[in-house]
């Protein structure tokens, strides 16, 4: 008896993703990534990513032009090192670098690499009063695209383009995060702009069309901003998500004390050491999903805020030895490098005081870039 239930045990672990038509390349990814997470009970590694890492940097960005090339990154470029995790925005995906992203993927993936998505959307309906962005709030938007609502059709066509684009890369697995850092309210879908039953009916609806409209290489991830208390408050439930991700962000001394606590660090390791738990209670993959510093500028920032709380050692600092989750983050990825403003980069950059720190983060041989 207890040999069959350690086989169930061990079968439902493997297979606990959500879609019951997961492509073989999307069960392996899922498979991959929960070994990256168990990985931390032995000799851990974990997947470094970089939001359009390969299409834009610091006074560059690539096209429809450039499909062919070797890929090219800031990071590399730094450091010698590519980014295991590409992050693009659905929103950025047109005519004019549709083909290049394709490419780009495509290499990834033959190298190795991974591929996530996420989905900046502007705003579905027009009222004449915003911008129409994705941080247009001058309507309850949500409650006005669910089904039932007058522009319930606006929401189903754009969901019809993302299952378009995600049907022509099939073969490819794909991390997709759609509507994320809605414990906040930044965005038309944050919490001051939709209940909790509409968030939630929002993602069903999403995961359900998609999967009705034959796209079945998603691994979805579900990633509020910061881990607080409000952290499961509107989470779908474990049947509508793949991966617990969270998005983190430092900025300076003050704020990051007045947004996240008297020692953020200390909170953000709490905060990890949260979610990795909570993965292993739910059988998820644990992740963090965005992460940055704009221009990293803190001291030690890589092997201090961006690798040691995501460590081992680092969780078993406030835990004690042999304490440490089962599972830990299989990847962490920064936010993008932005090709005007030369302030706005969070991945290494050629020339940077912190690039040495990067290094000797990568020396550890924990976190795994290409």
């Amino acid at each position: 008896m207890k040999m069959i239930l350690t086989l169930l045990l061990c079968i439902t672990s493997t297979f606990a993703q959500i879609d019951p038509k997961a492509t073989l390349e999307a069960k392996s990814l899922y498979k991959r990534l929960n070994k990256i997470s168990l990985s931390i009970n032995s000799k851990q590694k974990i997947l470094i990513g970089h939001q359009n890492a390969f299409t834009e940097g610091r006074g560059w960005r690539q096209g429809n032009q450039d499909v062919g090339g070797e890929l090219k990154s800031d990071m590399n470029d730094a450091v010698g090192v590519h980014p295991s995790v590409l992050g693009i925005d659905f929103s950025e995906i047109g005519d004019w670098n549709k083909d290049l992203i394709k490419y780009q993927i495509k290499k990834l993936h033959e190298m190795g690499g991974v591929f996530t998505l996420s989905w900046h959307i502007n705003a579905l309906i027009d009222d004449g009063k915003g911008d129409n962005s994705s941080k247009d709030k001058s309507t309850k938007i949500v409650k006005r695209i669910l089904k039932g609502g007058d522009h319930h059709q606006v929401l189903l066509s754009q969901l019809d383009k993302l299952a378009s684009f995600l049907n022509e890369i099939k073969d490819i697995p794909v991390i997709f995060r759609p509507w994320h850092e809605h414990n906040y309210s930044w965005f038309w879908w944050g919490k001051r702009h939709c209940t909790k039953e509409e968030y939630i009916e929002l993602w069903k609806t999403t995961v359900n069309y998609l999967m009705k409209k034959g796209v079945h290489n998603i691994l979805y991830a579900y990633s509020p901003n910061q881990i607080r208390n409000d952290y499961l408050e509107r989470y779908p439930g474990d049947n509508y998500v793949d991966i617990l991700g969270v998005d983190h962000y430092y900025y300076n001394k003050i704020v990051d004390i007045a947004l996240i606590g008297v020692s953020p660090l200390k909170k953000y390791k709490n905060g990890i050491i949260w979610l990795c738990e909570e993965a292993v209670r739910r059988n998820k993959i644990p992740a963090v999903t965005e992460f940055g510093q704009e221009s990293s500028h803190y001291k030690n920032f890589w092997t201090d805020y961006f690798g040691w709380p995501l460590m081992k050692e680092g969780m078993e600092q406030i835990l004690g030895t042999g304490q440490a989750p089962k599972k830990g983050p299989a990847y962490i990825m920064l936010w993008r490098n932005d090709i005007n403003d030369p302030k706005h980069y969070y991945g290494p950059i050629p020339g940077h005081k912190n690039n040495s720190n990067f290094e000797e983060l990568l020396s550890k041989e924990v976190f795994i870039g290409l």
